[in-house]
């Protein structure tokens, strides 16, 4: 990164929340930290950071959609959560004092990112004393938020999960020409993120699909808009 203008002006250029966020965090940051920062682009399903390796880079994601991946046993993989709001990844272990990362991080979307060693990120962060309230107040959220939603998610049947990631996929997903959205994940696939097995997730899908609340294209699960506000309401 050549200067602290071009680091703004790359964050100026993010949506609304993260710009903000992270306008906030590099408010006095200093140039030599910022001229350690190094551009990248992460292709949509390539891994950001895999567990097991070395803690030692920091990454700031400007644009895209990243989440966890843990592998099971047996070699399934299981998609644990999507990072929203989580502008920076890497750094947890690095304040837990965690040699390795404890999770995967995938680029669930194309993502643009900036990624710095950790050693210069703590330097700096640890003298910073408005760039650490702002992470750990971020941190502290995030971690807030997800152990309510593990609590309510664990509790949840396996048709509830599934209504629960049919209602996103639509959201986020892309429409075709009449506003509908093609679920493009596997039954398998399915199985993995939501945490039951396929005859679980067959015989869910089977269940919404005679309540008319999805329909079936080819073997792939479609929606509209009307079914979506229909699953809302099942959420309920």
């Amino acid at each position: 990164m050549r200067s602290k203008q071009q680091l703004l002006e790359l964050i100026a250029a993010t949506e609304s929340d993260r710009s903000k966020y992270l306008s906030g965090l590099f408010e006095f940051v200093p140039d030599m930290v910022v001229e350690e920062m190094r551009y990248e682009e992460i292709e949509s399903s390539r891994y950001i950071l895999h567990a097991g390796t070395p803690s030692d880079t920091v990454y700031i994601i400007l644009s895209g959609k990243i989440m966890g991946v843990d592998r099971q046993k047996m070699g399934r993989v299981y998609y644990f959560m999507d990072f929203a709001r989580m502008y920076i990844i890497g750094d947890f272990e690095i304040f837990a004092d965690i040699p390795e990362y404890c999770v995967s991080i995938r680029a669930a979307k194309d993502c643009k990112l900036l990624k710095i060693s950790a050693k210069s990120y703590m330097n700096w962060i640890r003298h910073d004393k408005n760039a650490l309230f702002l992470r750990m107040k971020n941190i502290m959220a995030t971690l807030t938020s997800e152990r309510m939603v593990d609590r309510e998610y664990i509790f949840m049947s396996c048709k509830e999960r599934l209504v629960d990631y049919l209602v996103k996929s639509f959201e986020n997903g892309q429409k075709d020409s009449q506003g509908r959205h093609r679920v493009p994940k596997t039954q398998a696939e399915l199985a993995d993120r939501i945490g039951y097995n396929v005859r679980s997730i067959q015989r869910s899908i089977a269940a919404l699909e005679k309540e008319k609340l999805i329909s079936n294209e080819n073997g792939k699960i479609m929606l509209t808009q009307e079914q979506v506000l229909q699953l809302k309401q099942y959420k309920e």
